[in-house]
């Protein structure tokens, strides 16, 4: 796709910092990190970025190989731990982000918790990890029965 970012990444059109890459994926430091290390691992190919409608198999492949970044990017960063990101957001090219968890404690250890517990109806143009209030559990029963996958 001609205005795609990351398709202008994978055909050299704009400079990017590869870490790794393969026949099929490639892997690059993001440009805006909110942590050293932080990586994007995207497919060579274009692909939309929406979980639901994507290639299964594509999606397993890219994962796979973000995984196997995940691993050296622990290694040589001696960070215990990696995150994974899959939002679909900004770009719509299929786009795992890799998180280094720099920490000198125990990555089980609670860290500090925001007391601010969040709550979105809808979508407010980010992800957050931090908690929201506690649910109804009446509410979460029905929603369960209603989902019932």
């Amino acid at each position: 796709m001609k205005d795609c970012i990351f398709c202008k990444i994978i055909n050299k059109e704009i400079p990017s910092f590869i870490v790794q890459e393969n026949n099929t994926n490639l892997a690059f430091l993001d440009i805006n990190p909110n942590t050293k290390g932080v990586t994007l691992v995207i497919p060579k190919t274009h692909v939309e970025s929406n979980m639901v409608t994507t290639n299964q198999d594509t999606y397993i492949e890219t994962l796979k190989f973000a995984k196997e970044v995940a691993t050296k990017l622990a290694k040589k960063l001696n960070v215990e731990r990696v995150g994974l990101a899959i939002e679909g957001t900004g770009v719509d090219h299929l786009h795992i982000k890799l998180y280094p968890f720099h920490k000198d404690q125990d990555i089980n250890t609670k860290l500090e918790e925001s007391h601010e517990k969040i709550f979105n109806e809808f979508y407010p143009g980010y992800l957050t990890t931090k908690l929201g209030p506690q649910a109804d559990f009446k509410e979460l029963e029905d929603l369960a029965k209603e989902l019932n996958i």
